[in-house]
């Protein structure tokens, strides 16, 4: 069956009331999740760094984005499957998502407390322990509670958490001090995380079977996790991957030092104000408007026309043209073009990857699992990237690599994308 004939197929079916309500309370907690993520590495981590070690600024961010992205792709689907085997009144997915919130909103004010880089790697890594194991849990809720005739609707409202937690938190962060930056995105997410608990309750989960590996003792063999990553024999899911891998790659090259590029590249003379906190959020903002705009657009058009490699290709072009601005003009406005342009382009991209993402799970069973796992295609370019860029930076003494590198990266992610069989 088509793209289109599954669109069809899931408009004749009616949404019921629970998952009205679960879908309702999946957004603001998606959007919490993001706003955690992008407030620290946009501009609350960058400015400590630059407040405690400004000579070693461009080193530290890619130590920092090393730990934090090492730890969450670890966690990511550990923190899932520790839920997947919790038999509790509350369910399976709620105490793992009020401990996880809770531990955010703690080591979120115990980093915007450090006060040297060394306790910065600390507190940085529980931060991201927990929001990716927050993470985790999120994630499963879709394939445990949201039909699959929904499972579009639920694709979209994941896609949509990204920019509008960077529009709301990013923009906080920079227009507070840097305690109340972490502190505010650390009990948003808490607050978030008891709402939909109690929002949504789950059912107990004490009569659930328990998942484990073939034999009792088989939980952790080298065959369990060889099945655990199964997926990665479907060719399709693996292009996917690839694809989701190299645009984070490319959105990550960047945003890890934007703050940097306004501050050293274009500087900090040239930006309106001079304020470079407040030139990242409003450039955030611009990226954060295109894309929102671009996912509304073009996820309908691909769905009406069923042809999304037609609208990679598109993004993939746009995407390479944004990276170029800055290139050919190291200016303010160069970065406003470029945050408008990249910004649409990744929203064109994310349009069609929610999509794609849904149509190459390969079995039902295990969509939690294999969702989780397509989750980690953004954590580890978040831990790669920065020191890719860093590397890049010290051996060219100059941000236009970066640009450089997204440019590639971008292209890669076109060409994944088109090497997917079973999608139009």
């Amino acid at each position: 069956m088509s793209g289109s004939d599954r669109t069809a197929t899931v408009r004749k079916q009616p949404m019921d009331a629970e998952t009205k309500t679960v879908l309702a309370m999946l957004l603001p907690a998606i959007i919490a999740l993001y706003g955690v993520y992008q407030a620290i590495v946009q501009v609350l981590q960058p400015a400590q760094i630059m407040a405690l070690d400004p000579a070693n600024k461009v080193h530290d961010v890619a130590m920092l984005s090393l730990i934090e992205s090492v730890v969450g792709t670890i966690i990511l689907p550990v923190g899932a499957a520790i839920s997947d085997r919790t038999r509790s009144r509350l369910g399976r997915r709620a105490p793992w998502l009020l401990f996880s919130a809770a531990g955010i909103a703690l080591s979120s004010v115990m980093m915007g407390l450090s006060s040297t880089i060394a306790l910065m790697m600390v507190t940085a890594g529980c931060v991201f322990l927990f929001a990716n194991w927050f993470q985790g849990v999120i994630y499963a809720v879709i394939p445990d509670r949201i039909p699959q005739r929904n499972r579009g609707v639920a694709s979209s409202i994941t896609g949509l958490g990204l920019p509008l937690g960077i529009l709301i938190f990013v923009n906080l962060a920079a227009r507070t001090s840097r305690l109340g930056g972490y502190t505010i995105t650390g009990l948003a997410i808490l607050v978030v995380a008891i709402l939909f608990v109690v929002i949504t309750k789950e059912k107990p989960s004490y009569d659930l079977v328990r998942p484990q590996g073939r034999n009792g003792g088989e939980a952790f063999s080298i065959k369990s996790v060889g099945r655990f990553f199964s997926a990665f024999t479907h060719r399709d899911f693996t292009m996917a991957f690839l694809s989701r891998f190299a645009f984070f790659f490319a959105f990550f090259g960047i945003a890890s030092y934007t703050f940097y590029i306004l501050s050293d590249y274009v500087g900090k003379s040239h930006i309106p104000g001079g304020d470079v906190a407040t030139g990242v959020a409003t450039l955030s903002t611009i990226s954060t408007v295109a894309q929102i705009l671009a996912i509304l657009v073009f996820g309908k058009l691909a769905d009406h026309f069923d042809r999304r490699k037609a609208v990679v290709a598109l993004s993939a072009i746009v995407y390479m043209i944004g990276f170029i601005v800055p290139l050919l003009f190291p200016t303010w406005i160069g970065m406003v073009i470029y945050s408008a342009v990249s910004g649409a382009a990744a929203g064109v991209y994310f349009a069609v990857d929610i999509a794609v993402m849904s149509l190459v799970l390969p079995t039902k069973e295990n969509e939690g699992r294999d969702l989780g796992i397509l989750a980690i295609a953004t954590s580890i370019p978040a831990a790669v990237a920065p020191l890719i860029g860093s590397g890049l930076i010290g051996a060219t003494g100059s941000y236009v690599p970066l640009f450089v590198f997204g440019i590639a990266m971008a292209l890669l992610g076109g060409i994944f994308a088109f090497l997917i069989r079973s999608i139009r």
